[in-house]
């Protein structure tokens, strides 16, 4: 014949069962919250510390991740690398409207001996300098950024910038009039229209500044000829 419980009995077992329960929880996690404390007093405050010690509360392997590592954004990346066929590095500063540099000022005199630019060249790139570089841009059938960008700096120093005897042209005679001013050349004479005249103050101003005597307003020359603006 089967026992029976009394009700009172069977209370007593589940008070019994609960209370060892809970017992067994509280050993169990006052070990996992030691080993989180643990860990955390080797980590640092930051946002890896903190994810490697949840990882540990979870009962997972901290994660060996790099947090705000440097990155490089390409939109303010301003300096480039080209090499010349001679092996020659080179290397190129962008710049944008606004900036200011004595660069700035060497390409302007480009823009201006090709035309494009009509004020004095200055270091500043301008609004009248973007117009500027916007229609060299157009003309060349590049990105018309209004940028001093790498493939226009290229563009501007690979250009063959010269004046010979027969060119004429409203730039030419403001280095003819450069050359009045330093007394090489008649002021009747400029005129616009590179004649023999020209030709001879271009020879005595080179030589006065000890540039190869060629006779033509060449690159070099208009260098010096644009720093007596």
């Amino acid at each position: 014949m089967m026992n029976k419980q009394t009700p009172f009995k069977r209370f007593k077992d589940v008070i019994l069962y609960i209370v060892f329960t809970l017992f067994l929880i509280f050993l169990t996690s006052s070990f996992v919250i030691e080993d989180v404390y643990s860990a955390a007093d080797q980590l640092s405050i930051e946002e890896k510390g903190i994810a490697d010690v949840f990882s540990i509360a979870v009962g997972m392997e901290p994660a060996n991740l790099t947090i705000n590592a440097d990155k490089v954004d390409d939109d303010d990346q301003k300096t480039s690398e080209i090499k010349t066929d001679d092996g020659t590095t080179i290397v190129i500063t962008e710049y944008a409207l606004g900036d200011t540099n004595a660069e700035i000022l060497e390409y302007q005199q480009i823009l201006y001996s090709l035309g494009f630019l009509i004020s004095q060249p200055s270091n500043q790139l301008n609004e009248e300098v973007q117009t500027a570089i916007k229609t060299y841009q157009a003309m060349k059938g590049l990105e018309q950024s209004g940028k001093l960008d790498r493939s226009t700096i290229i563009s501007l120093v690979a250009e063959d910038i010269k004046f010979e005897k027969g060119d004429s042209g409203k730039v030419l005679q403001t280095y003819q009039q450069i050359l009045v001013t330093q007394k090489y050349l008649a002021a009747e004479s400029a005129t616009g229209t590179f004649d023999d005249a020209t030709e001879t103050a271009v020879k005595a101003f080179q030589k006065a500044n000890g540039l190869n005597e060629t006779g033509k307003i060449d690159a070099k020359t208009i260098k010096v000829l644009d720093a007596l603006r």
